[in-house]
C-alpha cells in the first residue's frame, strides 16, 4: 500500500514538474502585447522635407567631437567636413526628413569604417522658406509667414483664414495644394463634417489653390 503511495506521489511530482517547464518554456510565453507605433505620415518630422538654405546641426550620440552644424545648399547638398573619409563627404538632404537624413549618415559613416556605430541626429536650427503662396478664391491671395520660433507648420483652414476667407465663388470640395513634385487634391467641406478625420497641415512651400465652383 507504501509502494502504491508513493508511486502516485511521484507521478503527481512529475506531472507538476512538465506543467512548470511549459510555463517557463519560451515558446509557450505569453508575448508581450503589440506596441502601436504612430504612424510616420503624423509625426512632425515627416510632415517637413529639408530644402536648401536649412540650417542643420548633427549630432552624434557618444560622440560630441562630430557634432557639426551645416546649412543645405541651393543644389540640395551637405557637406561634413568632419567625415571625411574615402569618399567625398557630400550627401543628398533637400527632400529628406531629418530621420531620413539621419539614417543616411549614419550609413555613409558606416561604409567608408568612420564611424562604425554611427547614431546621428538632426535638427533644423533655421528653416529656409517659411511662407506659403495662397491663390485663388481667396479675399486676399498672396504670400503669407509662418510664425518664427516654431516649427513652420498650420492646419490648411487656418491658412485660408490668413488670407480672408473663401470669395462666394470658392469650391471648398476642391482645394489644391502642390508640395514639391506632389499634389493633394483636398474635399475641406467633407473633411470639415467628417467625425474622427484628421486636419491637413501645410509646410513651408507649399502653393495652395482655392478652386473656383462649377455652376
Amino acid at each position: 500500500m507504501e509502494i502504491k503511495v508513493r508511486q502516485t506521489m511521484n507521478r503527481w511530482i512529475l506531472w507538476a514538474l512538465f506543467a512548470c517547464s511549459a510555463l517557463l518554456w519560451p515558446g509557450c510565453a505569453t508575448p508581450p502585447p503589440a506596441r502601436h507605433e504612430t504612424p510616420a505620415a503624423s509625426r512632425p518630422s515627416a510632415r517637413y522635407s529639408l530644402q536648401p538654405g536649412d540650417f542643420l546641426q548633427i549630432t552624434f550620440f557618444g560622440e560630441p567631437d562630430y557634432t557639426q552644424q551645416v546649412r543645405v545648399d541651393w543644389n540640395g547638398n551637405i557637406h561634413l567636413p568632419f567625415l571625411a573619409g574615402k569618399a567625398r563627404p557630400e550627401l543628398r538632404a533637400a527632400g529628406l526628413s531629418t530621420a531620413q537624413l539621419a539614417e543616411r549618415i549614419n550609413k555613409y559613416s558606416q561604409q567608408n569604417e568612420i564611424l562604425l556605430n554611427a547614431r546621428a541626429q538632426v535638427v533644423v536650427l533655421e528653416y529656409a522658406n517659411q511662407t506659403f503662396v495662397l491663390l485663388g478664391q481667396v479675399n486676399q491671395p498672396g504670400r503669407y509667414a509662418f510664425p518664427r520660433g516654431i516649427e513652420p507648420r498650420m492646419d490648411l483652414e487656418d491658412a485660408i483664414a490668413l488670407g480672408g476667407g473663401y470669395t462666394r465663388l470658392a469650391r471648398q470640395s476642391l482645394v489644391i495644394v502642390k508640395r514639391g513634385d506632389h499634389v493633394f487634391r483636398l474635399d475641406l467641406r467633407r473633411l470639415a463634417t467628417r467625425s474622427g478625420s484628421g486636419a491637413f497641415s501645410i509646410v513651408p512651400g507649399d502653393k495652395i489653390t482655392v478652386t473656383e465652383r462649377l455652376f
